[in-house]
């Protein structure tokens, strides 16, 4: 008898397949269309509505927009969560190394750097104010620091 449920868990653990090529890229471009395309969209649009004699733009590389007036600000947009009690991943949450080096690049150039979170609920999305990036704080922000010491995205709101 024990050794039956031994073979069935074993069994089970088997039967769990790797996810595909295809299944990832399946999933990424739904993720793109669903929220990460929509929640860029509505973004820029409440970007160009309080930056009104600024020229606000969408890249497609890092950070996710830029405002250009005399000085030029970079605002970098992140997920906090993406529906009532579902978290967005950590990796999505926090700036991810590369993010992290140009940022910090950025802030040695004098630029203005600021991180901008939301919340997703159903189609609708509810923005946290643009948070100003320093050399002091932009750790609290990162992958990299332990989470210990990273700023939680839900006290914005």
């Amino acid at each position: 008898m024990a050794r039956t449920k031994k073979l069935v868990k074993k069994n089970k653990k088997a039967k769990k397949k790797r996810r595909t090529h295809e299944q990832s890229v399946r999933d990424g471009k739904k993720a793109h269309d669903e929220t990460i395309g929509p929640s860029h969209d509505e973004c820029e649009k409440k970007l160009r509505r309080e930056y009104q004699n600024d020229h606000v733009t969408s890249t497609t590389g890092m950070p996710d927009f830029v405002i250009f007036n005399k000085g030029t600000k970079f605002v970098e947009l992140k997920p906090c969560r993406l529906s009532k009690n579902q978290r967005a991943s950590f990796e999505r949450m926090y700036l991810s190394l590369t993010q992290e080096i140009t940022i910090l690049f950025l802030l040695n150039c004098s630029a203005y750097v600021g991180i901008r979170y939301y919340i997703k609920t159903g189609k609708t999305f509810t923005y946290s104010k643009v948070i100003k990036l320093s050399p002091k704080n932009l750790k609290r922000f990162c992958l990299s620091t332990p989470w210990e010491e990273r700023a939680d995205p839900d006290d914005l709101f």
